[in-house]
């Protein structure tokens, strides 16, 4: 059986099975930018194939192989889900839940706002139509971040629903389980008056197995 071995080429760590660069495609050779991801990427490979897309190994590829187009389509996906950001979301009749969302969330909205200039109301009423919003200073935030931290982005608030809150987790401003409780307070102030049934604590249990995961990956990338 041959080795895998990691080469440092420029600024960029590769794969090697034997004189054979590990490529994602015909075009596109694997690579990382550090080498504490390089070493844990190759420990995955030497291991059976993992098919859970929030592993590192496949996270890493997936960034990898992300072209010109892939990271135009991404940015898009992630400004759609901007739009209806889960922590602007206030169509609830109870006060206290009201009360505790605006406590929690309204000071990130408020610094995600002013950061990229953004007039971001929160959403009362389903029946209200939203105004147009010039997305233009977040889009050069995203165009200016590598495959690996787009993807970071993508794949949270992907899973989230919340750009917003995936912003700070890349910005070092909260961890992935700081993430987890903002963006299920809604879920942990009814489960007061209904209980914490055996499903949702399954649901929550892999819930924090996936941005653990994805939180593994942002470290390595760093």
């Amino acid at each position: 059986m041959i080795d895998i071995v990691i080469k440092r080429i420029d600024k960029k760590f590769f794969f090697y099975k034997g004189n054979d660069q590990v490529v994602l495609n015909a075009s596109t050779p694997f690579y990382v930018f550090k080498k504490k991801h390089a070493n844990l990427v190759l420990k995955e490979m030497i291991k059976k194939p993992n098919k859970n897309q929030f592993s590192v190994l496949n996270l890493t590829r997936f960034s990898a192989a992300l072209t010109f187009e892939d990271r135009k389509k991404i940015i898009g996906l992630i400004i759609d889900v901007l739009r209806n950001d889960l922590v602007l979301f206030r169509c609830f009749d109870d006060n206290d839940l009201l009360k505790l969302l605006s406590k929690k969330l309204d000071k990130y909205i408020k610094f995600f706002s002013k950061e990229f200039k953004l007039k971001l109301s929160l959403t009362n009423s389903l029946s209200i139509k939203r105004k147009r919003l010039n997305y233009e200073k977040f889009n050069d935030f995203l165009i200016n971040l590598d495959n690996f931290e787009l993807s970071c982005i993508y794949k949270l608030s992907s899973f989230t629903k919340s750009v917003i809150l995936s912003y700070f987790f890349i910005e070092k401003k909260i961890s992935y389980k700081k993430l987890f409780d903002l963006t299920n307070l809604e879920n942990k102030f009814q489960q007061k008056f209904w209980g914490y049934v055996d499903e949702q604590k399954k649901l929550d249990s892999h819930s924090l197995e996936i941005l653990k995961n994805i939180s593994i990956f942002f470290k390595n990338i760093n």
